[in-house]
């Protein structure tokens, strides 16, 4: 099954930097506050169109690209922590550290959920334990208060029904987005149809074989789940890296697929020529840019 976006994919990233300092004299200086400012300042009638486009873009049916970000680090030593790096054009975000959001995380959520139309999620770790009822309440408060889009739940471990009634309670009417990271089997078979979308574990696999076996023992939409090390290899015994080639089986599976996911997504930052490589270089290999 093939998808083709709507818009020319384009990649605002010029960034004016406007630093003033002087001197009384050679040894004396004087410090000014320096601003940045971004597309958004220096082409606002620029910016409103590709922001326009990429929220209608993402609003076609099209193969989802979702992330899991480490957000929150106990001390932060790069832009890879930060949600205003990503590629725009990813769809759902989930937030790792949901549970303690820094001020900055908080203003490049309301960024790109209300720019880009991207989804950020609240990750809860459905593991069993005293504080998962705690987490699980919290992700509906901060749904509810319309703080987040929506509440991924991970798990390697069944989840019985309890714990999906308690949160769907909390949730109540709220419209919102739920994932499960997990097989859908861990679920019960009654209350998979709550989850938009499950994420599908492959990062141990080594080629389409082990894929496509995954994918027969599951069911529901599912995303193929990659760490940005690592290559797979297809039937025709071509290899890529893993990103690309989780998004080569999304597209190639006899099962359709509902896109990628990419886990440790930080990982995938540093590039000699842009950052971001292999996930820019899978979204566009799932949602190919239209040619003008």
């Amino acid at each position: 099954m093939k998808y083709k976006s709507i818009f020319n994919v384009c990649l605002l990233t010029a960034f004016l930097l406007t630093a003033t300092t002087s001197c009384d004299d050679w040894t004396e200086m004087e410090i000014h506050e320096t601003d940045v400012n971004g597309a958004k300042e220096q082409t606002p009638e620029q910016y409103a169109v590709y922001t326009q486009n990429l929220r209608a873009y993402k609003a076609t049916k099209h193969a989802v690209v979702y992330a899991r970000l480490d957000n929150a680090p106990d001390k932060a030593t790069s832009e890879k922590f930060f949600l205003r790096s990503l590629p725009d054009s990813i769809d759902i975000v989930s937030m790792r550290n949901a549970d303690r959001l820094t001020d900055f995380d908080r203003e490049d959520m309301a960024m790109v959920r209300a720019d880009y139309g991207t989804r950020v999620l609240y990750y809860v770790d459905c593991t069993p334990g005293d504080k998962l009822n705690a987490a699980i309440a919290s992700a509906a408060e901060a749904v509810r208060a319309g703080t987040f889009d929506g509440v991924t739940l991970a798990s390697s471990a069944a989840v019985d029904a309890a714990t999906l009634k308690s949160l769907t309670d909390a949730l109540g009417q709220t419209p919102c987005l739920l994932v499960f990271e997990g097989t859908p089997s861990l679920l019960p078979e009654a209350q998979r149809s709550l989850f938009s979308y499950f994420v599908l574990d492959i990062s141990e696999a080594a080629d389409d074989y082990d894929i496509e076996t995954e994918v027969r023992l599951a069911t529901g939409h599912l995303l193929l789940a990659v760490t940005p090390e690592g290559t797979l290899t297809d039937y025709n015994g071509v290899t890529r890296s893993a990103i690309a080639g989780a998004a080569h089986s999304a597209l190639h599976m006899e099962t359709p697929l509902g896109g990628i996911a990419i886990y440790n997504i930080s990982d995938d930052y540093y590039d000699a020529d842009i950052i971001y490589k292999q996930t820019r270089g899978g979204i566009q290999f799932l949602n190919p840019a239209s040619v003008h």
